[in-house]
C-alpha cells in the first residue's frame, strides 16, 4: 500500500462529519498542509526537507501552467456558443427543427454525465493524463460533427455526445488543477482570469460560428476546433506538471515514484464504477423522459411506466451506491450535512439553468422574430461575455482583498434576476429596440460569471483540502445538470408554446380556414414548426400569426428562466462565509 494513503484515508475519515466551524475546518486543513509539505512523512521535522528544489512550483511556473488551462477553457466556451448561434440554422438545414433542443442537450447531457466522475477519477490517475484523454476526445467528437458521419439530427447529436465527454473534462479539469497550484485567497482573482478567457471563446464562437455559416458552412464550425483541441493536449502534456507530493499526481503516478510499482488490480476499488454507470443511466433517462414531455401520447402509458420504473431504479441504485461505498464518485454525504455546499450548489444550479435558457433561446427569438442573420445575433450576444469578464475579475479582487463574499453575492445575484426580467420584457416587442438590443444581456453576464465564481470558493472552503477535487466535482455535476434541464425544459416550453399559439391564432381563424382550407393550414404550420421560421410568400395575416407564435414561444422559455434565477437567489441566502486560506497543501 502506499504510504500516502494510511494518513490521506484518515483525513477523510476524519472528514466524514463536515462542520462549518472555520476554526476546526482551518486547524485541519493545517494538519494536512503539514503532511504534504513534508513529503509524505507525518513526523518530519522539516516540513520543506524531502522537497527537491527544482520539484518547487515558482509564482513564474505556476502562471505559465494556469494559462496553459485556460486554452481548454476558451475552447470549451467557443464550442458551446458556436452551437447556441448557430443552432436554428443546423436544425432547419437538418429539417429537425422540433428536435433542435438535442443538438445542445446532448453535448450538455455528456458534460453533466461525466464531468462528476473526473474529480475522482483524476485523484486516482492524476490531472495531466486526463487532461490530455479530455482533450482529444473532444477534438475526436468535433470531428464527427464536421464530417460526413453527422448526417441527420441524429447522428450529428451523437457526435455532440461524444465532444461533451471531452468538454466535461476539459472544463471540470482546468478547475481542479487550478485549485492545486494557486492558494484559495487568490484562487478568484485566477478564476476571473479563467472566466474572461471563457468569455472570450463564447464572444469568439458567435461571430466566428456566424461567419462561417455564412461562407464555407456550419460544418467547419466544428471542424476548425480539432486543431485547436489537439494544441491544446499537447501543451498540457509538455508544460502541466505539478509538484511530486501534489495530489493532483494521482495515487497511481505517486506511488509509482515512490516505490517504482502499483498494482493495477486495485483500480476497481478506488474508483466506482457502479455509482458512475448508475449516474450516466439516470441522466440518460431524465433526458429522454424531458423529451418525450413534448408528446406525452407518443410513448403510451406502459413505455412511460417503464421509463419511471427504470429512472427510478437507477437513480435509487445511484444514491444508495454513493452513501455506502468508500470511494463515492459524488461524496453526496457533503451535500447533505454541509449547508453551504448545498446551497452554493443549488444556486449554482438554478442560475446555470437560467443562464443556459437565455443563452440559447434570445439568439433563437432574435432570429425567428426579429429576422436577424446569424452575425447579428453574435453581436448581439457580445455583451454578455463583456459581463462576464467585468464580473469575473471585479469578484476575484474584491474576495482578495476582503476574503469575504457573501453580502457581495447577494446584491450581484439580484442583478441577474433583474437582467432576466429585462429580457423577458424585451419579448414583447415584435421589433429590434436598437442599441438596447446590444447591452440587454450584460447584467446577465455579470451575475453569472460573479456566481460561477463565488459559489466555487465558498465550496472549497467549507470542506477540508482532501476533499477539494470531489466537491469541484460536485459543484460541475449540479451545473451540467442545470445546463442540461435549462436547455431542455426551455426548449419544451418554446415548442408547447409556438404550438399552443399556431393553433390558436391559426387554426381557429375563420377568416384564413375558408380562404385555405384545414389541410393546407397544418401544413403551413408543421413547416414553420421544423423550419423555425416562415415563408416570405405567406400572407401578412399568416406572417402576423407566426411572428406572434414565435413571441409567445420564446417568452415561455425566457420566462422560465426569470423563475430559476429567482430560486437560485433564494438558495444563495443559505451560503455561510468561511475562511479564503492564503496557501495550497503540496506545493
Amino acid at each position: 500500500m502506499n504510504e500516502t494513503e494510511p494518513l490521506l484515508a484518515q483525513q477523510i475519515a476524519q472528514s466524514e462529519t463536515v462542520c462549518d466551524d472555520n476554526t476546526a475546518v482551518a486547524a485541519r486543513r493545517a494538519s494536512v498542509r503539514s503532511y504534504t509539505l513534508s513529503g509524505g512523512n507525518a513526523n518530519s521535522a522539516d516540513n520543506g526537507s524531502t522537497v527537491q528544489h527544482d520539484d518547487m512550483l515558482t509564482p513564474a511556473r505556476a502562471k505559465v501552467m494556469v494559462a496553459t488551462l485556460f486554452v481548454g477553457s476558451f475552447l470549451a466556451a467557443l464550442d458551446m456558443t458556436v452551437v447556441a448561434t448557430l443552432l436554428p440554422s443546423i436544425a432547419s438545414d437538418l429539417s429537425a427543427s422540433s428536435q433542435m433542443s438535442w443538438i445542445a442537450t446532448s453535448y450538455l447531457l455528456s458534460c453533466s454525465s461525466f464531468q462528476p466522475m473526473y474529480g475522482k477519477l483524476s485523484n486516482v490517475l492524476g490531472r495531466r493524463e486526463l487532461l490530455v484523454t479530455s482533450n482529444l476526445v473532444f477534438a475526436l467528437g468535433c470531428f464527427l460533427c464536421g464530417s460526413s458521419f453527422s448526417k441527420d439530427i441524429w447522428t450529428l447529436s451523437v457526435a455532440r455526445f461524444v465532444a461533451g465527454i471531452g468538454g466535461g473534462g476539459m472544463s471540470t479539469l482546468m478547475t481542479i488543477a487550478v485549485s492545486d497550484i494557486i492558494p484559495l485567497r487568490q484562487r478568484g482573482i485566477y478564476q476571473g482570469i479563467g472566466n474572461i478567457f471563457f468569455s472570450l471563446g463564447s464572444a469568439s464562437g458567435s461571430i466566428l460560428g456566424a461567419a462561417l455559416q455564412r461562407t464555407v458552412g456550419w460544418r467547419w464550425a466544428f471542424l476548425v476546433q480539432v486543431p485547436v483541441a489537439l494544441v491544446s493536449a499537447l501543451l498540457v502534456y509538455r508544460i502541466f506538471r505539478l509538484p511530486v507530493h501534489s495530489p493532483g499526481r494521482g495515487v497511481v503516478w505517486l506511488e509509482i515514484k515512490q516505490t517504482g510499482s502499483f498494482q493495477w488490480s486495485r483500480i476497481p476499488q478506488m474508483i466506482d464504477f457502479i455509482g458512475c454507470a448508475s449516474l450516466v443511466a439516470t441522466m440518460l433517462i431524465l433526458m429522454v423522459a424531458i423529451t418525450f414531455l413534448s408528446d406525452p401520447s407518443s410513448l403510451g402509458l406502459a413505455k412511460w411506466a417503464a421509463l419511471l420504473g427504470t429512472l427510478a431504479l437507477a437513480a435509487t441504485i445511484f444514491i444508495r451506491t454513493e452513501l455506502r461505498v468508500e470511494n463515492p464518485v459524488v461524496p453526496l454525504h457533503l451535500v447533505f450535512r454541509n449547508i453551504t455546499v448545498l446551497s452554493s450548489s443549488l444556486t449554482n444550479w438554478f442560475h446555470t439553468m437560467a443562464m443556459f435558457a437565455a443563452m440559447y433561446y434570445m439568439p433563437v427569438f432574435w432570429q425567428s422574430v426579429y429576422k436577424l442573420s446569424p452575425w447579428q445575433v453574435g453581436l448581439r450576444s457580445i455583451s454578455s461575455f463583456i459581463g462576464i469578464s467585468i464580473g469575473s475579475v471585479a469578484s476575484g479582487i474584491y474576495m482578495k482583498r476582503t476574503g469575504k463574499y457573501r453580502a457581495f453575492s447577494l446584491i450581484l445575484y439580484s442583478l441577474f434576476v433583474f437582467g432576466m426580467l429585462t429580457l423577458l420584457l424585451s419579448t414583447y416587442s415584435p421589433k429590434p429596440f436598437g442599441y438596447v438590443d446590444y447591452i440587454i444581456m450584460f447584467l446577465p453576464g455579470l451575475g453569472y460569471a460573479t456566481m460561477l465564481t463565488i459559489t466555487l470558493l465558498a465550496l472549497i472552503a467549507s470542506v477540508d483540502f482532501v476533499h477539494q477535487a470531489q466537491v469541484t466535482s460536485i459543484q460541475y455535476a449540479f451545473r451540467a445538470t442545470g445546463s442540461t434541464f435549462g436547455v431542455s425544459i426551455a426548449g419544451l416550453l418554446y415548442q408547447a408554446g409556438l404550438e399552443y399559439k399556431l393553433n390558436s391564432t391559426v387554426l381557429k381563424n375563420q377568416e384564413m380556414l375558408s380562404k385555405y382550407g384545414v389541410e393546407q393550414l397544418r401544413k403551413w404550420c408543421q413547416k414553420i414548426m421544423e423550419d423555425n421560421l416562415f415563408d416570405t410568400s405567406f400572407d401578412s395575416t399568416l406572417q402576423s400569426a407566426s411572428t406572434g407564435s414565435f413571441m409567445f414561444g420564446s417568452q415561455a422559455a425566457i420566462g422560465f428562466a426569470l423563475i430559476a434565477a429567482a430560486f437560485g437567489l433564494f438558495a444563495s441566502f443559505f451560503t455561510r462565509e468561511h475562511v479564503l486560506h492564503t496557501s495550497v497543501p503540496g506545493n
